[in-house]
């Protein structure tokens, strides 16, 4: 296994893919800081960990609290249903906007939680919601956003996984659906993780073999790492998520509750035979969230709280080649496994501005893109997608991508440690010695990261994280398109005959489409119509036309037509796309020079 899939076992808010369990898996599961990973199925005990799961909304709270906010501001707040989950429990939708035509205007759409385990996602955009129509009232600038855009508002797209969060025992959950063999072995879902200590928790466990992989760290022997026999080291422990042989298969918690991370259920570069699911979209969570793109043309932008990020580091384009060296993006060459370089300032701009506005200047990468929201997104919508981890333990950012880390391939898990060990201690179990029945004769002890503990902040830290992203979400709603209609002119070139000119201008930084947006051709491209009465016919020009995309920031083009009129008869002109709103001007028919 390589070290990104080391590292993405080890901290529980990467959720990388990887394939379907085999022996190597569950027998030496390359784990530390993730508590019970994709195949963990929460004990059906009651009972939440009253202290670790302070400042989180289960679904019940957060179904409250989304309703609360509807009745608080019904002139503003809008709830309706993306879908309902597997086991039952309704997705809502928030809508944020003033005024009539909401569905109409230019529109940022927010998703988080759709990675089961990542529940600050759904904190972040339940604040981020409570403080843009708080502060209608008493700021101009949220008041005149909310007037002219929309903010739409998905807050937790697994409510299954996040429920987890709240279980006895606790444990991370992101594979969630209708049962599933996970092993191939004709059962579905009878072997999880197991609370072998009696903490409430699910851990990991490390079994002394010599056969085993792995080593402590000698600089902290809290954590374990791979053994390097090239530097002399030889392995001396087994790791594995804390669990029984429950099927007697040889196995450890290789077929827990459901099969598919709705994370990875999305189209793009989706992993058959992975941990998405049957197929793509095949779970109702994944499929409500793509079906929004269709039933909501407006949505110019998304914001993904997941673990994937483009913020932290913004995406870079690039050309690949595609199958047998073809362009991508072609029958020929496959789909696009890149974005694209005409994309790159928007990106560029939208890390920047991340970074003044949450004041993260750095951070862990994210995960890599696998059917996951911010990728489909841009890749298959068009849309231009910005993605965050949301939060990460602030020690983290002095290992992501630092010098050091080579040197030390355990380098951001050890930040990690550090900044819990000092501020947050009860995440940290010691290992202790058990009595496992598996392993008779062998010394086995449980301990690690407590579940969450490394994805999510603590209560005391909520509320800061909350504003940290309410501000950059308001930083991508002011980045939204917005065509205008400049230097409209009318001149006489003969007896009732006319000359129209006009320019339609993006005033908004965003371009009217992404580079990726004018290959997938979902979201509009802004129209131009010249509606003329009985009075007034077209010589010259279009009627109707489609205008390549119109860059941020004043990017403009000129229009013309003849028309024959008397004078004093009117026409009118009309500019503008579901992304990039509507401009429109009635024109007099008389020298306006």
């Amino acid at each position: 296994m390589e070290r990104s899939d080391l590292t993405s076992l080890m901290l529980g808010h990467r959720s990388r893919s990887r394939p379907r369990p085999g022996p190597e898996v569950f027998r030496s599961s390359p784990s530390l800081l993730a508590v019970a990973l994709l195949f963990a199925a929460p004990v059906s005990t009651a009972g939440a960990q009253s202290s670790r799961t302070a400042g989180y909304s289960n679904h019940a709270q957060l179904l409250s609290s989304v309703d609360s906010l509807r009745r608080a501001h019904p002139n503003l707040v809008a709830v309706s249903d993306v879908a309902t989950s597997t086991e039952g429990r309704r997705i809502p939708l928030i809508r944020i906007a003033s005024g009539e035509n909401a569905d109409r205007r230019p529109a940022v759409l927010l998703v988080a939680n759709a990675w089961g385990p990542q529940l600050i996602g759904s904190e972040i955009a339940l604040g981020a919601a409570r403080r843009l129509v708080g502060s209608v009232n008493s700021d101009t600038a949220v008041r005149r956003l909310l007037s002219e855009r929309t903010v739409y508002i998905v807050p937790r797209v697994n409510p299954d996984g996040a429920e987890s969060f709240f279980a006895t025992p606790m444990l991370e959950r992101s594979l969630v659906g209708v049962p599933y063999d996970n092993d191939r072995d004709g059962k579905v879902d009878e072997d999880g993780p197991d609370d072998i200590n009696g903490d409430g928790l699910i851990t990991m466990m490390r079994i002394e073999d010599p056969a085993g992989e792995w080593i402590t760290d000698p600089a902290d022997p809290f954590l374990m790492r791979r053994a390097n026999a090239a530097r002399g080291e030889r392995g001396r422990y087994k790791l594995m998520v804390e669990g029984l042989d429950n099927d007697k298969d040889g196995l450890f918690n290789e077929d827990g509750t459901g099969g598919t991370d709705i994370n990875k259920n999305f189209p793009n570069d989706f992993e058959f035979f992975g941990d998405g699911g049957h197929y793509q979209l095949s779970a109702p969570e994944a499929r409500g969230v793509a079906e929004l793109f269709q039933k909501y043309g407006n949505i110019a932008a998304v914001y993904v709280i997941g673990p994937q990020d483009n913020l932290n580091t913004s995406w870079v384009g690039r050309r690949v080649a595609g199958i047998a060296g073809n362009p991508q993006g072609t029958s020929a060459g496959g789909p696009f496994t890149a974005t694209l370089p005409e994309d790159d300032a928007w990106f560029a701009e939208g890390s920047r501005r991340f970074k003044s506005a949450t004041g993260l200047q750095r951070g862990p990468s994210g995960a890599p893109g696998k059917g996951d929201v911010l990728s489909f997104a841009y890749y298959h919508m068009g849309r231009y997608a910005f993605g965050s981890r949301g939060w990460w333990a602030p020690g983290d950012a002095a290992a992501a991508g630092g010098s050091g880390a080579a040197a030390d391939p355990i380098a951001e898990e050890r930040a990690t440690y550090h900044w819990l060990r000092d501020n947050r201690p009860d995440a940290i179990i010691e290992w202790k010695r058990v009595d496992h029945p598996d392993f008779p004769g062998k010394l086995v002890e449980v301990g690690g990261i407590a579940p969450h503990a490394s994805i999510n902040p603590p209560a005391s830290l909520v509320d800061s994280t909350v504003a940290q992203h309410t501000r950059f979400l308001r930083e991508i709603v002011e980045m939204l398109p917005s065509v205008a209609l400049r230097d409209v002119q009318v001149e006489s070139v003969g007896n009732r005959v006319w000359r129209i000119s006009a320019d339609v201008v993006n005033n908004g930084f965003l371009s009217t489409l992404s580079g990726m947006g004018v290959r997938a051709r979902w979201a509009q491209r802004v129209r131009v119509d010249l509606n003329v009465g009985g009075k007034v016919s077209i010589s010259s020009g279009k009627q109707t036309q489609l205008l390549s995309p119109l860059r941020g920031n004043g990017g403009f083009t000129r229009l013309s037509w003849v028309v024959i009129g008397d004078t004093g008869s009117t026409a009118t002109l009309v500019a503008g796309s579901p992304v990039a709103g509507e401009a429109t001007q009635t024109i007099t028919l008389r020298n306006s020079r």
